[in-house]
């Protein structure tokens, strides 16, 4: 798992990795925003995991995720939902496909 100081940071470096789209937890369900479409916790794949030190977060740290589609598709979530629902965020990200190469141990 690599490690990053920011949430900026990871994100960024997702980004650049391919990671363009960006995945939100909306009506427990998953949203994205650039496809303008729901789609299910089902067809997601977990393959990164990174956590971020975060002051301002109630554990005092963040974590970001890299999630492919059935499609193919490569997005990013970040868990901030689960600062205002965290049974919701838990029931949705439980539903995700556990898989890939970079600490994808959620």
């Amino acid at each position: 798992m690599s490690r990053f100081n920011t949430l900026s940071e990871a994100v960024n470096a997702l980004r650049a990795r391919g990671y363009v789209n960006t995945f939100s937890i909306q009506h427990q369900r998953v949203y994205c925003s650039e496809l303008s479409k729901a789609i299910p916790p089902t067809q997601l794949t977990l393959l990164e995991r990174h956590i971020v030190p975060s002051p301002a977060s109630r554990g005092g740290e963040e974590e970001v995720y890299g999630f492919r589609t059935e499609d193919n598709t490569l997005g990013i979530m970040t868990n901030i939902y689960a600062e205002y629902d965290p049974e919701g965020f838990l029931s949705v990200f439980r539903q995700c496909r556990q898989g890939g190469d970079r600490g994808a141990q959620a």
